[in-house]
């Protein structure tokens, strides 16, 4: 590691290293509940990006189909199909 980037663990390839340094000094002085707003936001993001993707590339499947296998994928692990009445509403 470089000095005076004790805190990062693994510096990015993509990004120099004096913007990178610039912007951890930037996330060091905002509070606990930014950072977090921020991680979150990124994740959302994220998630969106994928599902469009996985939209783009499924799109026969309704929208409920969808979700359900899109977060099956995510998860790794199937979701229990939920109830429905003869409408084909869910039961909660």
């Amino acid at each position: 590691m470089r000095a005076g980037y004790d805190n990062i663990v693994m510096p990015s390839t993509d990004t120099a290293f004096k913007v990178e340094k610039a912007l951890f000094g930037i996330y060091r002085k905002m509070g606990p509940q930014r950072r977090s707003a921020i991680g979150i936001e990124l994740s959302d993001n994220m998630r969106n990006i994928a599902f469009a993707a996985f939209k783009t590339a499924n799109p026969t499947l309704s929208h409920e189909e969808l979700e359900m296998r899109f977060s099956e994928k995510v998860l790794g692990w199937k979701l229990p199909l939920q109830p429905r009445d003869r409408n084909n509403k869910r039961k909660y």
